[in-house]
Order: C-alpha cells, then sequence, then structure tokens
C-alpha cells in the first residue's frame, strides 16, 4: 500500500507543469566580468558561435515566432577610439544604445520608435515596429536591450515576433525587464 500510495503521489507531483521561469545565464567566454541573466521560459535552448572575436546566441521561442539573439560585441581599439574615448572612457548602456540604434540594418523600415532607460542604467532599451520591406507588408515587432562590459564589450540583446500581439509585446517586455547584470 505504501508502494502504491509514494507511485501515486510521485505521478500527481510530476503532471504539475513549473510555472517559474528559467534563468539563462549569457557570458562572453573570454571575459568571466562579461555575463548577464534573462528570467524567462521562453526559450530554452540557444545556439552559440564565435563571429570574429564577437560572440552570437540565438533561439527561437517554444511559441512560433518569438526569436532572440545576443551579441557581444567585441571593440577593437579603433572603436574604442572612436566610441569610448569621446565620452571619458566611462562605461555606459548609452554607448552600444547610440551604436547599435544608428547602425540597424533594418532602420530604413523601422517606425514606430521608443527608447527607455538611462544612460548611467545596466541596460538601456527600445523597441519599435517593420511594417514593410523592400515592399511587401509584414507586422513584426523588435525589442533591443543594450549593455556595456569594460572599455571594450558592447552587449545587443534583440527580440523580435511577427504578427506580434499586444499580449507578446507585454511578453517580450517582461522578458527584457528582467535582465540582469
Amino acid at each position: 500500500m505504501k508502494k502504491l500510495l509514494s507511485f501515486s503521489l510521485l505521478l500527481l507531483l510530476l503532471s504539475f507543469k513549473s510555472d517559474t521561469n528559467a534563468v539563462i545565464e549569457f557570458r562572453y567566454p573570454k571575459n568571466k566580468e562579461a555575463k548577464f541573466t534573462m528570467d524567462t521560459k521562453q526559450f530554452k535552448s540557444f545556439t552559440k558561435e564565435w563571429r570574429g572575436e564577437d560572440y552570437y546566441f540565438m533561439s527561437e521561442g517554444v511559441d512560433k515566432g518569438f526569436m532572440c539573439s545576443v551579441l557581444f560585441y567585441k571593440l577593437n581599439s579603433q572603436e574604442q577610439k572612436k566610441m569610448v574615448e569621446p565620452f571619458g572612457g566611462m562605461t555606459s548602456a548609452g554607448i552600444p544604445f547610440l551604436y547599435f540604434s544608428e547602425t540597424s540594418n533594418l532602420k530604413k523600415y523601422e517606425s514606430n520608435n521608443v527608447n527607455w532607460g538611462k544612460a548611467d542604467d545596466d541596460f538601456m532599451f527600445r523597441h519599435n515596429d517593420i511594417l514593410e520591406v523592400e515592399g511587401v507588408k509584414i507586422k513584426q515587432k523588435h525589442m533591443y536591450a543594450y549593455a556595456m562590459f569594460g572599455k571594450d564589450l558592447f552587449v545587443n540583446v534583440h527580440l523580435s515576433k511577427v504578427n506580434c500581439s499586444p499580449e507578446d509585446s507585454l511578453v517580450m517586455r517582461k522578458i527584457l525587464d528582467g535582465l540582469k547584470k
């Protein structure tokens, strides 16, 4: 009887799905200080790859259509002189925010741009919509978070979803709000 009761209890416990999020850690392998976490159950596993000195993560969400990428962008000495030294060499989320906002390959298609956060916060954020690309109508939401580690490493967190509903936007915003250095 005890075995049957224990087995029944085990089955009952296994039948409950956890509503808690998973904490996913992102780190730049060549700098142990360059790491942050994302608290979400939306993404399970990420592919990882080196792109020169940059390190890139990519995942499709558990709900179709959600995408997430994380780029650790390693600045070379010329980029440091151009982008960091003019600000007195300080570390600021505002610097990668400006850089990635201005160099976005989707910039000409972006509408409804909204930015938030302060330059001295750990992260700065923005979102926009892409309604049309090269004459093809699409409805895609993009949200970004930007951070900086040291004087030579930018981070770009990018979430997107095609046919994004207002509820989907809230999910994306909650993911970004949960980022922690």
